[in-house]
């Protein structure tokens, strides 16, 4: 995540070792996926079960953010920031995203992620028929695990933040991530482990 004025989003300083889906602050990215042409990165459609627990499953912008949370986690867990070895990080990401979400994912690296960052959404904003705003609850500390003991590196932090979506072509992509400075809950956040 980012952080905007004096608002400093949950991903900061600490959070640059733990928070892989915000721009602005260190993010950590899985191992990458084998090397695909952009386009053809799918968005993997939610299990209708995701739909029925989470209004916002179904929704394509939702699965967008979701995706580039997964592949953030895959590359960190890779030790992987180049964005030529990341097709699949890189297809989730509008042009201006890759620019706080490459150094995010490089000061991220070194610790392993048992997932994607569990996220919320509270509620989704459409701005036209190519643009969504999400509002979101983020476990932004408390997730990132050390590689050598397995111990979670800090404890667990639910932070509020709003993500932009936009949708170019047939894609949904992730165009910016910023925290908002406030809390949210546990039970706001839906986990996914690998």
């Amino acid at each position: 995540m980012r952080t905007r004025g004096a608002a400093a989003l949950l991903l900061t300083a600490t959070a640059a070792a733990t928070c892989t889906a915000c721009s602005g602050a260190g993010s950590a990215v899985a191992p990458p996926t084998p090397a695909v042409p952009a386009t053809a990165v799918p968005v993997p459609a939610p299990a209708t079960a995701d739909v029925a627990a989470d209004p916002h499953g179904g929704d394509p912008a939702v699965a967008a953010l979701r995706g580039y949370l997964r592949q953030q986690a895959l590359a960190i867990n890779a030790r992987q920031s180049d964005p030529a070895a990341l097709p699949a990080f890189t297809a989730t990401l509008t042009p201006a995203a890759l620019e706080w979400a490459v150094p995010l994912l490089a000061a991220n690296l070194g610790d392993e992620m048992p997932g994607p960052y569990p996220v919320g959404v509270l509620t989704s904003t459409r701005d036209g028929a190519d643009r969504v705003e999400l509002q979101l609850c983020l476990q932004d500390r408390g997730w990132q695990v050390d590689r050598a003991g397995g111990q979670l590196l800090n404890p667990a932090h639910f932070a509020r933040a709003s993500a932009v979506v936009v949708r170019s072509g047939e894609r949904w992509l992730v165009d910016d991530v910023v925290g908002t400075g406030e809390e949210c809950s546990a039970a706001q956040v839906r986990e996914e482990r690998f």
